[in-house]
């Protein structure tokens, strides 16, 4: 095509003739409002792009006030908090004189446990511990006595018998009752230190009952008196259940700041072990009564 033809062209252009169904296809493209349609409808359709641009926007402002509401609620109770310290520091005593008050407790037990004590405490302590040694020492002896008595008296009795004599007066029954007594009183007297020596290792207060001094007692056979024939001595602390005791324990939980007091009583000989550790042989005048609230020895009235 050259230039006559091209400019004959762009003088008399063709005339187009549209498709036949191009305005249909138009009018059906074109979205207008029709008749009795709500004029809500169009704002719902528009509803989905509204979310999809400003759901991030609106996300992050949401995600900004919960942090603000979650540092809000942080402040306040770091608030209360401290002001509930403070209120509590005001109203316990000062923190260094309680360090220094729990330091000085450790250090008096630490030397209680190493035996820290007084001299004093320590020279008591150990005198009562010897002389406890010697009365159990001294109560073996009196009990082998005892029984070699009892063994020689059988041979007699069988002898008298074996002769056809009859059995004379026991010339050894008055000295059988004076040696029983007199082991009934050292039985007193190392209880009394038991129960000393254990007051002495627990605020000088005696223990509630007698078994809490086991230690000191070394064995359960000095609680039997050996004139309480209604009585079988437990040879150890394993076997021992209370029923072997005949002396009677009157000052559970008391101290010696009153040496008088009776501590302990043997019912059958009438002897009394006092609480300065001291045992009296008390006579047909004489009986233990409770004065005041506290045991001690008074005199008959009806003697």
């Amino acid at each position: 095509m050259n230039d006559a033809q091209i400019e004959a062209l762009l003088r008399h252009p063709p005339s187009l003739t549209p498709p036949a169904a191009l305005k249909a296809r138009l009018l059906n493209d074109i979205r207008l409002p029709r008749p009795g349609t709500p004029a809500g409808s169009t704002l719902l359709s528009l509803a989905p792009s509204f979310w999809r641009r400003w759901f991030p926007a609106l996300s992050l402002g949401v995600l900004l006030l919960g942090c603000f509401i979650v540092v809000a609620w942080q402040t306040s109770q770091g608030l209360a908090l401290r002001r509930e310290n403070q209120s509590l520091r005001t109203a316990l005593p000062d923190l260094d004189e309680l360090r220094a008050e729990q330091a000085q407790l450790k250090s008096r037990l630490a030397a209680a446990g190493q035996g820290g004590l007084d001299p004093t405490e320590r020279a008591e302590l150990s005198r009562l511990r010897e002389e406890s040694a010697r009365l159990t020492s001294r109560s073996a002896e009196v009990s082998a006595l005892a029984a070699e008595n009892k063994r020689l008296r059988a041979e007699m009795a069988a002898a008298l018998a074996k002769a056809g004599l009859e059995a004379e007066p026991d010339p050894f029954a008055d000295a059988q009752a004076r040696a029983q007594r007199v082991n009934c009183v050292n039985n007193l007297k190392q209880i009394g230190l038991a129960l000393r020596i254990w007051a002495t290792d627990n605020q000088d207060v005696f223990p509630m009952d007698l078994l809490s001094a086991s230690n000191g007692l070394v064995t359960p056979k000095i609680l039997t008196c050996a004139g309480d024939t209604a009585r079988v001595r437990a040879s150890n602390w394993q076997e021992f259940n209370g029923s072997s005791v005949s002396y009677e324990y009157l000052s559970p939980g008391g101290n010696e700041q009153d040496p008088q007091a009776v501590l302990t009583r043997c019912p059958i000989h009438n002897n009394a072990g006092l609480c300065d550790g001291s045992v009296q042989m008390l006579n047909t005048n004489q009986q233990v009564g409770r004065i005041e609230g506290k045991w001690r020895i008074v005199n008959n009235p009806n003697p």
